[in-house]
């Protein structure tokens, strides 16, 4: 099987504007000088190329009376980086204690003041290209007060007013001066149309993301559903906070989510954090100022990626790909072989190069020409897909997508699932997901299931071809008291069951299938559904 280019000169006719000439996003680091001074992290970004910085000042430190002054180095630092060439986003967040007690500002006078100091910060720091209004609004973890106890309609309106004032703030004194909004822990599409709802989107010149809870495969789906709310269809979109806490993963982290970024229209990706902030997060820059793993990554990505024209040439549902350029292409998925010809070099996601010639669904490869076109299905080759379906591969928010399908078991028969958006109440997935709307406490997404003693989840999937399979089950309950119920049937005859009390990795087959046959996935609760919550994934395969 030879990889191929997806033919999408015919639909890039029917895409968006933003969609229609996706390059790589722009790359930067969040910094925390506002917080800890440390002159040799700013000289090691300089030197590593990393000049794009997330930082913060802080409001009540700089402005007494009415009066602003910069007391020490962590109020002045943004005057040092404009000679470096490097450019800040300024998160303006906090409140101020001569305001409402320093709660976040909701008051005219307290908003008017607000936002009266962020216009003034580019002013006094031309290095400050954008001013990031608040900092994960949709979490109580930076909000207090009146917008912290108010329910999501009321703290979107709160924000709308905070972000419409510091727009025209910032733009009055420095129109070239960018306004970032939207300020989002996750992807909580319930969130943002009640930002929507509000019209906040109309003060932003881009919407800010933080896609802690959403796997780079995953995210293409979300910001698809982001894009459909009034409002944020055009936006750009910059993820301003991602990371990874497991040093061994975090290279591979970063370019799988920038290949996912790229390729959904995100325009900048912010990688947290630059130094070792204290909060186990993978950095860019060691605390002997060397470059991480991960902070090789960066650079690799930023000097062959970044602002390069770029391709979803993903060549199945299994296999993520994406082509920047004619000489780059970032590849992982369900496990094949991958031969390259001589001219070309495989690269792990580190940028060293490596002599692995099978696809990963967790570490990606780096095929680089070096000025020598990447040739799909020419130079580059790749070993037969023998994967039919796939529960996380093939998730889709509808239910309805290709491979397996999801749906309810209930006593009294089957029930499809319904789409929720995220965030939409207390207790639930701050990602967009699929709910019973018989019994809401059953739930999936691509990454867990949740059964309750009324219903179980299932998974179907119908044969398209008559063959030997083998299906691979993954499942982990998080905490369950008495095990959940697995059970697999084809055609309704069991073909295994198990109670799973703890994390199981189990292969089932060879067993035949004729086309039409059903084979259905079952995961119950026992006599009680106490932490039955439970990581999933299911991979059904031709026999080898």
């Amino acid at each position: 099987m030879k990889l191929v280019f997806p033919v999408l000169a015919a639909a890039l006719t029917a895409l968006p504007l933003w969609a229609q000439e996706n390059v790589g996003p722009r790359l930067g680091a969040a910094s925390s000088f506002g917080q800890t001074w440390d002159r040799r992290m700013l000289d090691a970004a300089d030197r590593f190329g990393i000049h794009d910085l997330r930082d913060e000042l802080y409001w009540k430190d700089i402005e007494t009376g009415g009066q602003i002054a910069y007391p020490t180095i962590r109020h002045s630092y943004p005057a040092l980086l404009a000679a470096r060439g490097m450019t800040m986003t300024v998160i303006m967040n906090n409140g101020h204690p001569a305001f409402q007690g320093g709660v976040t500002p909701y008051t005219p006078e307290g908003v008017e003041a607000f936002a009266r100091f962020s216009a003034r910060m580019p002013q006094d720091f031309p290095a400050i290209t954008s001013v990031e209004v608040g900092n994960e609004m949709n979490s109580d973890t930076f909000t207090s007060g009146p917008m912290r106890a108010a329910d999501l309609a009321g703290r979107a309106a709160i924000y709308a007013t905070l972000i419409e004032e510091t727009y025209k703030a910032v733009k009055a004194a420095d129109p070239q001066v960018r306004v970032l909004g939207g300020a989002a822990h996750s992807i909580p599409i319930a969130w943002f149309r009640a930002l929507s709802d509000a019209g906040a989107a109309e003060w932003m010149d881009a919407v800010v993301i933080h896609p802690y809870t959403t796997p780079p495969e995953q995210l293409p789906r979300q910001i698809a559903l982001l894009r459909q709310l009034p409002g944020f269809g055009a936006l750009p979109i910059e993820a301003t906070e991602f990371g990874d806490p497991i040093g061994a993963t975090a290279a591979a982290t970063l370019v799988k989510y920038y290949c996912a970024m790229a390729v959904s229209g995100v325009t900048r990706a912010v990688w947290y954090p630059l130094n070792t902030r204290g909060d186990g997060l993978e950095p860019l820059v060691g605390t002997d100022y060397s470059l991480t793993d991960v902070g090789a990554a960066f650079t690799i990505l930023q000097a062959r990626a970044e602002g390069v024209p770029v391709r979803d040439v993903s060549p199945d549902p299994f296999t993520y790909a994406c082509a920047f350029g004619s000489d780059l292409i970032v590849i992982w998925g369900a496990p094949r072989d991958i031969e390259v010809d001589a001219e070309l070099t495989l690269l792990g996601p580190d940028g060293r190069e490596t002599d692995r010639r099978t696809l990963s669904r967790d570490v990606p490869l780096i095929v680089s020409g070096d000025g020598v076109a990447v040739s799909p299905g020419g130079n580059l080759r790749l070993g037969p897909q023998t994967v039919i379906a796939d529960s996380y591969d093939q998730f889709d928010h509808d239910g309805a997508g290709d491979g397996f399908r999801p749906f309810v078991r209930f006593k009294d028969g089957d029930a499809p699932f319904a789409f929720r958006p995220g965030q939409e109440t207390g207790g639930v997935p701050w990602v967009p997901y699929l709910a019973s709307a018989r019994d809401g406490g059953i739930r999936m997404n691509a990454e867990f299931i949740v059964p309750t003693v009324a219903g179980a989840v299932g998974h179907r999937y119908v044969a398209e071809a008559d063959g030997a399979v083998v299906l691979d089950i993954s499942l982990a309950p998080d905490a369950t008291s008495d095990g959940v119920v697995l059970s697999v049937l084809v055609n309704d005859a069991e073909l295994a069951r198990q109670v799973v009390t703890g994390g199981i990795d189990t292969q089932i087959g060879p067993f035949d299938m004729a086309t039409g046959d059903e084979l259905e996935i079952l995961v119950a609760s026992g006599a009680s559904d106490a932490g039955d919550a439970a990581s999933y994934r299911f991979t059904l395969s031709r026999a080898p």
